[in-house]
């Protein structure tokens, strides 16, 4: 695919790669045969791992790819863009080196415009290592690390051809708080904003040139709303020259998490009235403030930061996701009513940030780094990344915190000093100087939080006055909780953990811990938002099973805690592009059960009514219980932050229990209480008999029906049905897309069986393969493949089949 403006020419260049998973000698050189080497596409994953992989692929590969050039090309420049190469890269173009990177999260361009042939083939190639490697972010031994970061070319490459007078990438700039396009806003309100557009245009031509810049501001249809024009510049040859412009938008639309407004900055240079380059940026007005007394704020109105934590990787496949995949996950947390994503512990894929601007999803984005900060070289590339981050991402509206210092990196790991991270700090406000940069991290450990200065520090809770830590020190600062709600209930063998078939008990238990985890943050004065551990379930280096306190399960299936959360959306909010507004959800599957007679009810409207076999069973408000202690020991039990005064609910007889290896312990959940400080409480029916049929709850809005939601006692497994997770965006027939297709098993209603856990078999006619597993065993009724589609277009039938139930087919088209 290739796309243009006047003067440039950009070309999708993840097509027709070959690969091999091993170290070959010479295989960067031109001449050398790969004729037995894989083709694939990119984004691409060095091996398929299974679904529960801890110890993924570690070691050498390659990647080389055979390209022509227009003959047109000649005289201009040519670059090749990597989004991120994981994790040291050595990059090769006709056989001669080009680059050697360390870091697997950022991107990286080479210029090839002197090495290739315009007559010929041209060959680039591309070794890489993703073996432990001290030196590189994260730079903790795989096995001891909590996450995985894969390998391969797992990002998207771009060929770039431009006029020798162009306007730089920020990255390969390699400039301060300049290079490319750099937008900045003053003045912003709702009656005005002012924009100040910096430009950067090297002039790469043997003489000098004579060239202005014009710049005009797009409203999200096409339309013309601002312009402003620079004076003509000379710019020597070899030379650069960043531009300065101004101009002010009346009445401008201000991008917000509910209002999530995009406009489209043309910048063109102008040489002799020629275009000679053209690049359009998309961006969004908005201003953001952070304070103890005031919150967050946005736009002049103050917002809680209700968030989660993400992982980029999915399923087989690893980081090897595609643009529309990252859209599809950023479209289900913010249907899951959050408005903040963590990018822990990394900056992840720009197509992620670019569906959080379109969306309304507010980012912080972390340097890498995970309990470790070696001296020398580790440090030293912390510090570039620190800069890339922030030069690639700056213009995201959807960007208010920068994560600068390295998670769970604490006094007592070599080299994690108070003057390091200070330092840290320092970099990202020269790298984006103004009013609008807030750097972010961990207060706990550092000796001085004061003298590191982050502008948002992370808080820990004290156990036994839940007051905040460093009040003296940071009297002046409100605190984030980056994380909440997992590892706090267990440790490694957290409550929270749950698999999304573990059953109805332990799914409401989860999601329990989170409401009392959220209810507690928000009873705290000086919290400006959180964000929960984690929205979607995820691998883990360390440990060889899968980190399971997701909202989502690693298919992207929601658990009872995704409904509490969507319960915390506003009512009145409506989104063009993302599920919203009321809704109902019975976390109850409604089987024959000898857990408390009660059902739990998420929902954001006034009042619920439940039914019965269509017999009201009440009305209700929701809870308005009091705050209480979470649970009580009955054996030793470690980790604990939160559990205090073990006699006061002794006897109470609605309880559920966890158990781990450190014991067992009652939890004292849905109680009617300890939701006062929610944006909305559950709604706790109790005194409810169990008798086999359907629960109904109807939400209502002032008196009027706003919202349904049934459920009906599972009968024995009889059919499959299958459903596809679009999610927003179609099947794309690029090579790398791909969509979830679940398969659910059903009784005569239509009723998925949570219990079922057949073998399903996936068949497949058209463009497409099951990458991963196949057949698949149920998990709470449901089976789920991942569906690639290959570069070609067409129709696709899915057909699944098991043994008891009748089988199922479905069709859909990739585009």
């Amino acid at each position: 695919m290739k796309y243009s403006n006047h003067g440039r020419r950009t070309e999708n260049f993840n097509r027709n790669w070959k690969f091999i998973r091993e170290d070959i000698s010479g295989a960067e050189q031109s001449c050398f045969s790969d004729a037995g080497w894989e083709m694939v596409c990119l984004p691409h994953t060095p091996r398929i791992e299974s679904l529960h992989v801890d110890m993924h692929f570690q070691g050498i590969c390659w990647y080389r790819k055979h390209f022509a050039l227009d003959e047109a090309d000649k005289g201009k420049k040519i670059f090749v863009e990597f989004e991120a190469a994981m994790q040291e890269a050595d990059v090769w173009i006709n056989g001669k080196v080009k680059l050697n990177h360390k870091g697997g999260y950022l991107p990286f361009t080479i210029d090839i415009s002197n090495d290739v042939d315009f007559d010929g083939a041209n060959v680039i190639a591309v070794r890489l290592d993703n073996r432990n490697n001290g030196s590189i972010p994260p730079g903790k031994p795989l096995e001891s690390l909590d996450f995985s970061y894969f390998g391969g070319l797992y990002r998207n490459i771009h060929l770039h051809v431009t006029e020798k007078l162009h306007i730089t990438d920020a990255v390969y700039a390699r400039k301060p708080a300049g290079g490319g396009i750099f937008v900045n806003y003053t003045d912003v309100s709702q009656a005005s904003a002012t924009l100040e557009v910096q430009t950067h245009v090297r002039n790469e031509h043997e003489t000098a040139k004579k060239a202005k810049i014009v710049t005009t501001l797009l409203d999200n249809q096409g339309r013309q709303v601002g312009s402003a024009e620079s004076l003509i510049e000379t710019i020597m040859a070899g030379g650069a020259h960043t531009f300065v412009e101004t101009m002010t938008i009346r009445k401008p639309q201000l991008w917000h998490p509910d209002t999530p407004y995009l406009y489209t900055l043309q910048t063109k240079i102008l040489e002799d009235d020629h275009t000679a380059d053209e690049i359009h940026t998309r961006i969004g007005i908005r201003t953001i403030s952070f304070s103890k007394e005031g919150g967050f704020v946005i736009n002049g109105v103050k917002l809680v930061i209700r968030g989660t934590n993400r992982h980029q990787q999915f399923p087989y496949i690893g980081n090897a996701a595609s643009n529309n995949a990252h859209y599809r996950d950023a479209k289900k947390l913010k249907e899951a009513g959050f408005n903040f994503v963590r990018l822990g512990h990394y900056p992840q894929a720009t197509a992620f940030l670019n569906a959080c601007d379109e969306l309304g999803l507010m980012v912080v984005e972390p340097v890498p780094g995970w309990q470790y900060c070696e001296e020398g070289e580790f440090q030293d590339i912390v510090k570039q990344n620190i800069r890339d981050m922030i030069r690639r991402d700056r213009n995201h509206p959807c960007v208010i915190m920068w994560e600068v210092s390295l998670n769970e990196t604490y006094i007592g790991r070599i080299g994690a000093t108070d003057e390091f991270f200070h330092e840290c700090h320092l970099i990202a406000h020269e790298e984006y100087p103004g009013e609008q940069m807030f750097t972010s991290g961990d207060t706990m450990g550092r000796n001085n939080p004061a003298y590191v200065g982050y502008d948002v520090p992370y808080t820990l809770w004290n156990d036994e006055t839940l007051s905040r830590p460093l009040e003296e020190v940071l009297s002046d600062k409100g605190g984030f909780d980056r994380e909440y709600g997992d590892y706090e209930f267990g440790g490694h063998e957290s409550t929270s953990r749950v698999p999304r078939d573990a059953g109805e008990q332990k799914l409401l238990l989860q999601a329990w811990n989170y409401q009392w985890s959220l209810n507690r943050n928000r009873g705290n004065r000086w919290s400006l938002g959180d964000a929960s551990w984690v929205g979607i379930d995820h691998n883990r280096g360390c440990f060889p099973r899968l980190s399971e306190c997701g909202a989502l399960d690693t298919f992207r299936l929601p658990k009872f805690v995704y409904y509490f959360y969507q319960s915390q959306r506003r009512q009145d909010i409506v989104h063009e592009h993302a599920e919203s507004g009321p809704m109902v959800y019975i976390a109850n599957y409604w089987s024959e059960r000898t857990s408390p007679k009660w059902v739990v009810v998420f929902s954001n409207c006034d009042e619920v009514e439940l039914f019965v076999n269509g017999k009201s069973v009440g009305v209700r408000k929701p809870d308005q219980g009091p705050d209480t202690e979470y649970g009580e020991r009955v054996t030793g039990y470690e980790v604990d932050y939160w559990l205090r005064d073990e006699e006061q609910h002794k006897g109470k007889d609605a309880c559920l229990q966890g158990k781990t290896d450190a014991g067992d312990m009652k939890v004292f959940a849905y109680d009617g209480g300890n939701c006062r400080n929610l944006a909305q409480a559950p709604f706790t029916f109790t005194g409810l008999a169990y008798v086999p049929g359907e629960l109904m709850a109807i939400g209502r809005i002032g008196g009027k029906e706003a919202a349904k939601h049934v459920v009906r006692t599972p009968l024995e497994p009889e059919t499959l049905s299958l459903r596809i997770d679009m999610s927003g965006k179609e099947l794309s027939a690029d090579g790398a897309d791909f969509v979830f297709v679940y398969a659910e098993i059903k009784d005569a209603n239509g009723t998925v069986v949570p219990s079922a856990c057949n073998e399903v078999l996936f068949e497949i006619d058209g463009p497409a393969v099951i990458v991963g597993e196949n057949p698949v065993r149920a998990e709470a009724g449901i089976a789920t493949v991942l569906l690639q589609a290959p570069e070609t277009p067409g129709e696709i039938i899915v057909i699944a089949l098991a043994k008891g139930v009748k089988p199922a087919s479905i069709k859909l088209a990739s585009v």
